[in-house]
């Protein structure tokens, strides 16, 4: 699981789609620490076009298709395919038609909602499915998914940003890095070797653990004119010593019921709250990430 919560939505109506408050349901989302990816369908064919719907995490279906059918039809459609993602089933007609049409089709897990109040359901459905989905485990999984995208940016815009410094400039980054990476790594002693004694920015990446490649942008950050004068926060506190912690760490339960994360000489304590504002930062740092990269990538 990411940290999007990704939305199917069939209404043959743009005008309707046009009228919805999209910052409401955007900033909703944010607070949970997700981000929502709303991909609106108004045919058939771009509907059904989207199965096997593995990439979403809820439906949201009109009944009153003019001139495609009605709403249950295409649900039923998606049933038989055996998927059971959660589905909003709206009308302006009263919901006693909704839930005539789903108990005539025997349809399962099913939500249903007036035109007015779909995005109110909505928040309501993804806010209780992503409580549910949210274990420790979930948690971790995702902290660990989002550190690797991060990576990956971090990666590209060092490699973007070495290439355009000088030589003296770009061989003292790379001298920088082999006498650190010594200092605390002998195992890594016989790759660093190779490394400097013919240095590319591909075999400093390979090198490189989460930690590193932050050292590495914060080299670059220096000396780089397009990123001089930028503040991007502790992102070595702020992300990677959760991350750390919740990758490697011990967890503890004290008595008074507080979960703690012991990882090194680091602790880390755990809750609800904790796991959404890191969420909320992971996707701070990966919009600042992507903002730069696609600076260097002149996007």
């Amino acid at each position: 699981m990411k940290l999007q919560y990704r939305i199917l939505w069939f209404d043959d109506n743009d005008d309707f789609f046009n009228s919805l408050d999209w910052d409401f349901l955007r900033d909703r989302v944010a607070e949970w620490g997700f981000e929502p990816d709303v991909k609106l369908v108004t045919t058939p064919e771009t509907f059904l076009g989207e199965a096997p719907y593995a990439d979403y995490d809820l439906m949201v279906v009109d009944f009153n298709l003019e001139g495609y059918g009605e709403g249950q039809d295409f649900i039923r459609k998606v049933r038989e395919q055996e998927v059971f993602t959660e589905i909003i089933f709206y009308s302006s007609n009263a919901t006693t038609v909704l839930w005539d049409a789903v108990r005539s089709h025997q349809l399962e897990g099913i939500y249903v909602a007036s035109r007015d109040t779909v995005q109110d359901r909505i928040l309501q459905v993804g806010h209780q499915s992503l409580r549910k989905v949210l274990d420790l485990d979930n948690m971790r999984g995702i902290v660990m998914a989002e550190v690797g995208d991060l990576d990956l940016l971090l990666g590209k815009i060092i490699g973007a940003a070495i290439g355009g410094l000088d030589e003296d400039t770009r061989q003292g980054i790379f001298k920088r890095f082999y006498e650190k990476s010594c200092e605390h790594h002998s195992s890594l002693k016989t790759g660093l070797d190779e490394f400097m004694a013919a240095p590319t920015v591909e075999l400093l990446l390979s090198l490189c653990d989460s930690n590193k490649r932050w050292q590495n942008f914060n080299r670059v950050h220096k000396r780089h004119e397009l990123l001089k004068g930028r503040t991007f926060g502790d992102y070595a506190q702020e992300i990677l010593t959760p991350r750390n912690c919740l990758a490697h760490g011990v967890p503890i339960r004290r008595d008074d019921g507080r979960l703690v994360f012991r990882h090194q000489a680091t602790e880390y304590e755990f809750s609800e709250a904790v796991g959404t504002a890191l969420r909320r930062k992971i996707i701070e740092y990966k919009n600042v990430f992507s903002e730069v990269e696609k600076a260097f990538s002149g996007g």
